[in-house]
């Protein structure tokens, strides 16, 4: 039987007694030795979760699942990786971006990418529009990223994501948080939710989420959708808490769970925003006495979507990239290919089926082989020589696929390639 909220169980209840009966169940739910309490006190009630066999199982699948995208990812060359990354980045910014109706194109947010990646790299502080926002996902790549330790730190996460986007109006009037009191209204202009008042209980609330997301009393996959609940619950911010409780839900999980599953969330969640919203309105009735079980299903459900989506997409990657390898395999034999032409060539291939920008510099060529790039030259004009590569820029110098090479790509190593 599938598990029911309290408030379903209470209006399918058509005794006299439904009230009683709803207070019993709730209680029992509550105080049952498989339920996760937080001891978070809320007007909805104590913040729970219970663990139906629903949520077992979509754990399970879950931790499952991330051993295949482990094993895939691990097939993937480093470079392609960082492309995959990069990608994945521009995308997740501009997801969210949508969801919350930030107008932004993909183009400035593959901008802000390689903006942020710069000043990762090399310090550099140029700024770019969403700069400060993909830093912060870049900084997912080290997997030991900090964790908020105190509210300061969400403060501090905020004006990084959102504070340059919102108008003067709705920025932050309190120490840290709003002052003022906030209203979210759905469709027909009716609320559908309150903010926590006051800056006193906004504050309270956040250090009990900090805690609860890294709690080792809950599993972590529990603690961490119940803690982004939570802070959207409290709405500390009277504009971009969207955008940072995503960025949050990433941040927490991408500790238990692999990068590639963490940057194809917001995606998923974009893609499935009503069901995204309606969980949060169904969480907050009253009748369901704080219980987050249902909630906790739903984003459970997301991160299972986004695993299979990725799967599917890192087991295309991986044929290509196989048959790619191929490829150099059957010119390097046909043509008599030295080996670091061949291992340019690769990169090209890669390159050509990954990169947007389909372009390899003289850079990159020479990191491919280990070389100088004064000695990668030499063999980037043994390709061009082959006519499998053609120069598409000289300052930098970067080379691409020529055409001869792309259709070797679709139809394999022909008699007269």
């Amino acid at each position: 039987m599938k598990y029911k909220s309290l408030a379903r169980s209470f209006h399918a209840d058509r005794t006299n007694d439904a009230f009683n009966n709803h207070a019993q169940l709730a209680r029992q739910r509550l105080e049952a030795d498989s339920t996760f309490r937080t001891g978070i006190i809320t007007p909805l009630g104590e913040l729970f979760t219970a663990t139906p066999r629903e949520t077992s199982l979509l754990t399970e699948k879950i931790l499952l699942a991330e051993r295949r995208v482990s094993r895939l990812w691990n097939q993937i060359p480093g470079v392609m990786r960082w492309d995959y990354i990069r990608h994945s980045i521009s995308e997740e910014l501009f997801a969210t971006n949508e969801m919350e109706g930030v107008r932004s194109t993909r183009k400035e947010t593959q901008n802000a990418v390689a903006t942020a990646e710069k000043a990762k790299k090399g310090g550099d502080d140029t700024k770019a529009r969403f700069s400060e926002f993909a830093k912060l996902y870049l900084n997912l790549t080290d997997k030991d990223s900090a964790l908020p330790s105190g509210i300061a730190d969400i403060r501090d996460i905020y004006d990084k994501i959102v504070l340059d986007e919102i108008d003067e109006n709705d920025k932050p009037d309190g120490e840290l948080f709003r002052k003022g009191d906030v209203e979210i209204q759905g469709p027909h202009g009716i609320a559908i939710h309150n903010g926590v008042k006051g800056e006193g209980n906004i504050g309270a609330l956040l250090t009990s989420m900090i805690h609860l997301a890294t709690s080792d009393e809950i599993p972590r996959l529990q603690s961490v959708i119940m803690s982004h609940f939570l802070f959207e619950y409290v709405h500390p911010f009277y504009d971009g808490n969207g955008r940072t409780g995503r960025y949050l839900l990433a941040l927490y999980l991408n500790h238990d769970l692999t990068m590639p599953t963490v940057l194809s969330l917001s995606r998923t969640i974009a893609e499935n925003k009503n069901a995204y919203y309606k969980a949060f309105i169904e969480a907050e009735d009253k009748l369901n006495c704080g219980e987050l079980t249902l909630f906790v299903n739903t984003v459970l459900e997301f991160i299972q979507r986004a695993q299979n989506e990725l799967i599917d997409e890192l087991e295309v990657r991986v044929d290509q990239l196989d048959k790619g390898e191929a490829v150099c395999n059957q010119l390097e034999r046909k043509h008599g290919l030295s080996t670091k032409a061949v291992a340019i060539l690769y990169g090209v291939i890669q390159e050509e089926m990954f990169d947007s920008s389909k372009s390899m510099t003289l850079d990159d060529a020479a990191y491919h082989i280990g070389l100088s790039k004064q000695s990668a030259r030499k063999y980037v004009g043994e390709l061009m020589d082959m006519g499998l590569v053609i120069q598409s820029g000289k300052r930098p110098l970067k080379i691409r696929a020529s055409e001869l090479l792309k259709d070797i790509l679709k139809t394999g190593v022909s008699e007269d390639a």
